[in-house]
């Protein structure tokens, strides 16, 4: 029997028609096949990234420390295993930095840099430690090392002899911070800061804020012995 609409199409009796879904599927089998693809490089390849970034996390906690043992160690000129500051300081920042370049876009990375500015500091590397410790802040915003990384980054400043850019962090942080555990430090440190920079007034404001909040800490106890001197 030949079909009115389409007669060289032969339909013999009893014959059913394929369904609608499986002719679809017949005319479209490289999108159905492309997708097949996709669906198993999803199912196959999102584990494996996910173990793949937790295998590097567990090596480079491994690798972040060995680089605090590096830290850590004893110096000893003669039986080591650091024979001075300066090589050991080296060691520990070379560790860091090939964490920070192996296993980027892991936490541990973030970790890694924070150290390495470290390292750059104590080297007196101040310019490269100001980068990274800058990128610390944003990395580990609003953690304790975030906090302890804009410290940094005021050092680094004072130590390139550049007050007014550091007193102008330190008077931000303050503003921007009252809750933090670094307040006494930063205002005593702002105190001096203020001082080098022939401000009295404002240092000893500073001295009498940290010894009205902070009587019994070490710093206030270092405040109320600058307010003593600068009294006598």
């Amino acid at each position: 029997m030949t079909s009115p609409l389409h007669p060289h199409m032969n339909i013999e009796p009893g014959e059913k028609k394929a369904p609608k879904w499986l002719l679809w599927a017949k005319s479209h089998q490289e999108i159905i096949f492309v997708i097949g693809i996709v669906v198993v490089l999803i199912g196959v390849g999102i584990p494996y990234y996910l173990h793949t970034m937790e295998q590097s996390e567990k090596d480079a906690m491994s690798a972040l420390n060995l680089g605090q043992y590096y830290l850590h160690a004893g110096v000893d000129a003669k039986n080591g295993p650091f024979k001075s500051e300066t090589e050991k300081d080296q060691q520990a920042l070379s560790t860091f930095q090939r964490i920070t370049t192996d296993f980027a876009g892991t936490k541990t990375a973030k970790l890694a840099r924070f150290y390495m500015a470290k390292c750059q500091f104590q080297m007196g590397q101040f310019g490269p430690a100001y980068t990274n410790f800058d990128t610390c802040t944003q990395d580990l915003k609003g953690t304790p090392l975030g906090d302890e990384s804009y410290l940094g980054k005021i050092l680094c400043l004072e130590g390139q002899n550049q007050l007014p850019q550091a007193v102008q962090l330190y008077e931000a942080y303050l503003t921007q911070n009252n809750g933090s555990f670094l307040i006494p430090e930063m205002r005593n440190r702002l105190a001096k800061a203020y001082l080098a920079t022939q401000n009295k007034a404002k240092a000893i404001e500073q001295y009498k804020l940290v010894v009205s909040g902070y009587a019994d800490t070490e710093w206030g106890k270092e405040a109320a012995r600058q307010l003593g001197l600068l009294n006598s």
